[in-house]
């Protein structure tokens, strides 16, 4: 009897157990990970732009854009763009990349990708 009895009450304390493992949320369970956010130096020339890094992890990318040429720019990845920024003008472009690849940039004015003012970004 006694043994019947232990037995029973193993059996309860795993059943009040697992019902409370299933009461957690599943963020409880999950391993966090900080999102990565890189910053990205792009300046503007005449017929050319300079990124300081064409790569990095996947996360936040936060591109500050300054032009120095005298021709109006703007600046195009993954389907958001900068405002035009006139000579000497500089803004901010932040853009979530949530998956590995190559992402095509361009400045999006006129001809200009045309006359070379275009690349690609990876995100590893």
């Amino acid at each position: 009897m006694k043994r019947k009895a232990l037995t029973t009450v193993g059996l309860c304390a795993l059943a009040v157990g697992l019902a409370q493992a299933g009461l957690r949320p599943a963020a409880a369970h999950a391993t966090h990970r900080a999102m990565q956010v890189t910053t990205i130096t792009v300046t503007t020339r005449n017929s050319d732009f300079r990124l300081s890094a064409d790569s990095a992890p996947r996360g936040v990318v936060i591109f500050k854009i300054h032009n120095t040429a005298v021709f109006h720019h703007d600046f195009s990845i993954n389907g958001r763009t900068s405002k035009v920024l006139t000579t000497g003008q500089s803004t901010t472009l932040r853009v979530n990349f949530l998956r590995k690849g190559r992402y095509p940039w361009k400045c999006s004015l006129l001809h200009h990708a045309g006359w070379g003012e275009k690349g690609v970004f990876t995100i590893y």
